[in-house]
Order: structure tokens, then C-alpha cells, then sequence
């Protein structure tokens, strides 16, 4: 295993499950990580729950959570459900979603951060 999977498993990422998913090309996981990273996304996201568009704040989240789950990243794929769950079904106002919003971005600082490890 290369030291970024190393790192992510050791982070709680379930590689067994993402490498399974790509045929244990550790090379192209390490681009689709990195092309996440810097999804738009995750600024999309940001800029519809700050419009209150809830539709568009919902496909981002769907966005990003799928593509975490496909990578393993699991801290990512949950924090993503979370705003995913109320969004779709119209409990965003009971929702602390700027809270889960802020903790999903966290969670990528993170990431960025094992990466350059």
C-alpha cells in the first residue's frame, strides 16, 4: 500500500472497500482523491446553503457524498448524508446545516493535510 492509502486507513478511510472498487490501481485512486479535493462541490454547496437554495445545496451534497463513498471516505460520506437527509426531505430548518456544512470542510482540511503528509 502507498503512504497515502496508509494514512487514510489509518484516518478510518475504508480503502479495502475503494481499492476494491478500482482494481487496486492505487495510481488512479490517488488522482480521483485528489481530483475530490478540489471538487466544486464543495464551494457550490457552501454558496447554495448561504443562498438558502436548498435544491441546489441537496445535488451538491448528493454529489459529494457518492463520490466519497466510492473513494471509502467515510467521515466525508457521513458528514455528506447528514446534510443530504434533511435536504431531501424538507428538515433543513430543523437542521444545523452551516454547523455540518463547517464540519464537512473540516474534514477536507484534514485530508488535504494527509496528503501532503
Amino acid at each position: 500500500m502507498s503512504k497515502l492509502t496508509d494514512q487514510l486507513r489509518a484516518h478510518g478511510a475504508d480503502m479495502d472497500g475503494a481499492m476494491n472498487r478500482l482494481l487496486g490501481d492505487e495510481e488512479l485512486y490517488a488522482m480521483c482523491f485528489d481530483l475530490f479535493l478540489e471538487d466544486t462541490a464543495f464551494a457550490t454547496l457552501g454558496a447554495a446553503l448561504d443562498a438558502g437554495d436548498h435544491a441546489a445545496a441537496f445535488e451538491a451534497a448528493h454529489s459529494l457524498k457518492g463520490v466519497a463513498g466510492n473513494l471509502g471516505l467515510t467521515r466525508i460520506y457521513r458528514l455528506s448524508g447528514e446534510l443530504v437527509e434533511p435536504l431531501r426531505g424538507c428538515a433543513a430548518a430543523e437542521t444545523d446545516l452551516p454547523g455540518l456544512y463547517a464540519d464537512l470542510m473540516e474534514e477536507r482540511a484534514v485530508l488535504r493535510l494527509l496528503k501532503e503528509k
